[in-house]
């Protein structure tokens, strides 16, 4: 199964909101925004800032960013370290970064960045797409200024996921991954640098939580939006009984019907795993659905599997392209990594370099 909106952006946008009113969660709202709306806070302010940082003299790089997320900090912001040139970063005003703090960068508050892009001379740009504001203003701004456009994978990919920006490079995991994300496209070229989530991984000491054990824990995707949850509690329910596993609930699952679900879960002698560790502190084996938390689980050396009962062809063909294994198999194989680290090469690619 292919992307189901492969160019169309407003279609695709169309389809998430459908589907956030269909099961009453709202994943685009950052979690600060939602509790400040809830507690009367004020929401973050409007507009941009404009970040930069001096460098030896080549032309600036430009990243849009955002979200505070983890996907946006190991993805993007990441590549700042290997940047010899100026860099500038784009973030909706009110989005704090430490990565974007200290005497080495300068701050402009603007209500309208594109003046200021043209001024710098950026020779390129990098995103995680163009469903967000600042990404979207970005990749629209540099197709406009004839400026080369990036867009880096930072998960693993499904049919649900977002098309990406005219005349763009997407920097893939792999060349399977490159293949997927641009079909029925001609004008999107792929380059394939690898996982800077899983390179990073491999590269890591063991941390762990000191809880270790034979018992798996099933990592819990209620939240998700690309599968209805008869799917994702289904597998759940199904696993953590027969193997006697914890459920560790998903960040995001703290809607009526999901706190729903952990009680009857808990009922039916489910053990949940409270407060939920990443998995560099997990000890025990991984079970998801689908997720590139398995990946990392295996890159860690833990025994990863997926499980889902009666699940869409494109779940199966996921798990094929991503070398997912079953329950009931061999644990996942680690995907092979490259010498190179991810970010290295992007900030190369982006610097004209590689």
């Amino acid at each position: 199964m292919a992307l189901i909106h492969p160019r169309s952006l407003e279609r695709w946008q169309e389809w998430r909101s459908s589907r956030r009113r269909a099961i009453g969660i709202h994943r685009a709202v950052p979690p600060r925004l939602r509790r400040a709306a809830g507690s009367g806070e004020s929401a973050l302010p409007s507009g941009y800032v404009l970040h930069t940082r001096a460098g030896d003299g080549s032309a600036p790089v430009l990243l849009g960013v955002d979200t505070t997320s983890d996907t946006t900090r190991g993805g993007l912001l990441v590549a700042l370290t290997y940047l010899h040139g100026t860099a500038a970063v784009l973030t909706p005003a009110g989005l704090e970064l430490p990565e974007l703090t200290g005497p080495d960068w300068d701050h402009r508050r603007l209500d309208d960045p594109r003046p200021a892009l043209g001024e710098l001379g950026v020779s390129s740009a990098l995103t995680l797409g163009w469903h967000r504001d600042v990404g979207r203003l970005v990749h629209e701004w540099a197709l406009a200024a004839d400026v080369p456009s990036a867009v880096v994978q930072h998960d693993v990919l499904s049919p649900f996921a977002p098309p990406l920006p005219p005349h763009t490079t997407f920097l893939a995991w792999s060349a399977a991954d490159g293949d997927f994300q641009r079909a029925g496209r001609d004008d999107v070229e792929v380059r394939v640098v690898g996982s800077q989530r899983l390179w990073q991984a491999g590269h890591e000491e063991p941390g762990g939580s000191g809880v270790r054990g034979d018992r798996p824990v099933f990592l819990g995707q209620l939240a998700s939006i690309e599968l209805p949850r008869r799917y994702t509690f289904g597998a759940a329910h199904s696993y953590c009984r027969f193997t006697d596993a914890l459920y560790q609930p998903g960040d995001e699952e703290t809607d009526r019907f999901s706190r729903a679900a952990h009680a009857l879960l808990r009922r039916r002698g489910v053990d949940l795993q409270v407060p939920p560790l990443p998995v560099a502190d997990q000890e025990r084996p991984v079970v998801a659905v689908y997720s590139a938390d398995v990946l990392e689980a295996a890159v860690r050396g833990l025994p990863a599997w997926v499980h889902g009962p009666r699940m869409p062809t494109w779940i199966h063909e996921q798990w094929e392209r991503y070398g997912m294994r079953r329950t009931g198999a061999e644990p996942t194989p680690a995907p092979p990594q490259d010498a190179d680290e991810p970010a290295r090469l992007i900030a190369q690619i982006l610097e004209g370099t590689a």
